[in-house]
């Protein structure tokens, strides 16, 4: 894979994560050429409250200092996401370990180039695009039960309640309805080329079905549509074989390092 691409790709997680903050009212977000910061209204150290480096010319004492900054007002602890073995990062996986910081979390960067062949779906169960804010919460609600699986608190997600931003110009949703109720879930946000792929899940009685499969082809190819060159992903354990029967690649790993208690 290109390093431009990789570097793409990170910008739109990046980007996408604005995104994601801007959804909940109570976020204080500092989005500056170099970083993003975002405190979410959940406490949750990991993904309520992260930090990105933007620019990788910004240098890591600098970055992890403003950070550190930035959280302290707020009384809270957060994670820093590092691309681990990429050299883009080496330096600041050296720094944060170096100041205590701990890894908790990682993640597969997967990366695919062409569309997936579209996926049928069970009888009984209805793709829909995400087209009123009335719908939203029947997404957001999936979400905390297929994440749960991976020990994402429900708190994670109280806070997106401003559902405007799930139908931006660049974002395409899609839940999955089972016997009429919201069951699977995918979307994905364009932006530097890049079909970004986030928040796949199913609840845990619709899994087996083939339901995140044919969710992800639909979030992936929506995103393309939209001029995407690629589209990128960061995979829990339970969809990484889903991906990859798709032909998503793994890149490198996301490992999230969290900051020392105060």
């Amino acid at each position: 894979m290109a390093s431009s691409q990789l570097g793409r790709a990170h910008l739109n997680l990046v980007d996408s994560s604005r995104q994601f903050f801007e959804l909940d009212p109570n976020a204080a977000i500092e989005a500056e050429p170099g970083w993003l910061f975002g405190a979410g209204s959940a406490t949750h150290p990991v993904i309520s409250n992260a930090a990105f480096r933007r620019d990788d010319e910004i240098e890591a004492e600098d970055f992890i200092a403003r950070a550190k900054e930035f959280f302290a007002a707020r009384g809270r602890g957060f994670s820093i996401w590092i691309r681990a073995g990429q050299a883009a990062d080496d330096d600041l996986a050296a720094v944060a370990e170096a100041a205590g910081f701990r890894a908790v979390f990682e993640t597969p960067e997967m990366i695919l180039g062409n569309e997936p062949t579209r996926e049928p779906l069970p009888a009984g169960a209805e793709l829909r695009r995400l087209a009123t804010e009335d719908e939203a919460p029947g997404f957001w609600q999936v979400a905390k039960e297929a994440y749960a699986s991976n020990g994402f608190p429900p708190e994670v997600f109280a806070g997106y309640t401003d559902h405007s931003g799930l139908l931006a110009e660049n974002v395409v949703t899609f839940i999955v309805y089972l016997g009429g109720e919201p069951a699977s879930i995918a979307m994905t946000i364009v932006s530097h080329g890049v079909a970004g792929i986030y928040w796949v899940g199913s609840t845990e009685r619709a899994r087996g079905q083939g339901l995140g499969r044919a969710v992800t082809v639909a979030a992936t190819n929506a995103g393309l549509a939209l001029d995407a060159e690629i589209a990128s992903l960061q995979a829990s354990p339970m969809g990484k074989p889903i991906y990859t029967k798709l032909g998503y690649e793994t890149a490198f790993d996301y490992r999230l390092l969290m900051s020392p208690p105060p």
